[in-house]
């Protein structure tokens, strides 16, 4: 469902972006119908591209020291193991309590289970008690001679 909004979602972007791309931006509202037409003056012409300027030359790289680019790599490789540590550090707390969560949640639906156990047996034996409880129809009282 997910994918189908997403292309839903990517055709309607691309279809306004063509409507946008086709509709003339100098279009003007359709006059009123009480109004009389009047003709828009013929646009301007649309002067030539200006020329490129052209682009200055490049300077020429200075080539670094061998032992700096080598301390970068290293600070690099030193802070990629940081990284690493600290996302398998998260990913145990992570784990550990998403089992904690699933213990206390397992534990509460039980609670639940009993709950509704002894609702549903108190309810059974209010309901028997008041029918005579034996299976037989409550006794109706004699009339009185």
């Amino acid at each position: 469902m997910k994918q189908n909004r997403t292309y839903f979602a990517m055709a309607a972007v691309i279809s306004l972006g063509l409507l946008a791309a086709c509709s003339d931006s100098n279009d003007s509202e359709a006059p009123a119908g009480s109004a009389p037409a009047v003709e828009s003056p013929a646009p301007a012409p649309v002067p030539g591209p200006a020329p490129a300027p052209e682009p200055a030359p490049a300077p020429e790289p200075t080539p670094a020291p061998e032992s700096s680019t080598s301390s970068a790599t290293d600070s690099l490789k030193q802070s990629g193991a940081q990284l690493k540590e600290d996302a398998k550090e998260a990913g145990s707390t992570i784990a550990e309590k998403a089992g904690d969560l699933k213990d206390s949640a397992s534990e509460k639906m039980s609670d639940m289970g009993d709950a509704i156990k002894e609702g549903a047996a108190k309810a059974d034996k209010s309901i028997q008690d008041a029918v005579g409880g034996d299976g037989k129809p409550p006794k109706e009282a004699e009339p009185a001679s």
